[in-house]
C-alpha cells in the first residue's frame, strides 16, 4: 500500500472536483493537502524544482515527487475511478495545460490569487 500525498489548489474548482472524485482510499492511503495552507513546504518543493504554480504536486511515500500531467497520469493508473480523457498521454498533457490555463481564470474571476507560494 503507497502513502500519497497530494497538494492542490483548493480555491481552484477544478483542483477540488478531481481531488474528490478520486477513490484511492481503498487500495492506498490518501491524504489530500490544500497547498495554500502549506506555503513552507511548498517552498521547499519549489528549491526541489516542484513549482505548485505549476500544477498539483503527489509525493509517494515520503520519496518520490510528481507533478503536473505526469501526476495525473500516476494517479489515474491507480485510480479506481479512471478518466477516459486520460487514457492518452498525449491527450492528458494537452487537456492538463487547458485545465491549468483555465484554472488561472476562474481565480482570476473569484478575485483569489493564482500564485500559491509567494
Amino acid at each position: 500500500m503507497k502513502d500519497i500525498k497530494l497538494y492542490y489548489d483548493k480555491d481552484c474548482p477544478f483542483c477540488s472536483k478531481y481531488a474528490t472524485f478520486l477513490k484511492l482510499k481503498e487500495n492506498h492511503k490518501l491524504t489530500i493537502y490544500n497547498a495554500r495552507d502549506n506555503k513552507e513546504l511548498m517552498n521547499d518543493f519549489y528549491k526541489k524544482g516542484f513549482d505548485i504554480n505549476r500544477g498539483f504536486i503527489i509525493l509517494i511515500d515520503d520519496l518520490v515527487l510528481i507533478q503536473g500531467s505526469d501526476a495525473l497520469a500516476y494517479l489515474d493508473n491507480i485510480a479506481k475511478n479512471r478518466l477516459f480523457i486520460f487514457r492518452s498521454s498525449k491527450l492528458m498533457f494537452f487537456i492538463y495545460h487547458i485545465f491549468k490555463f483555465l484554472r488561472k481564470i476562474i481565480l482570476f474571476l473569484l478575485r483569489k490569487n493564482t500564485n500559491i507560494r509567494s
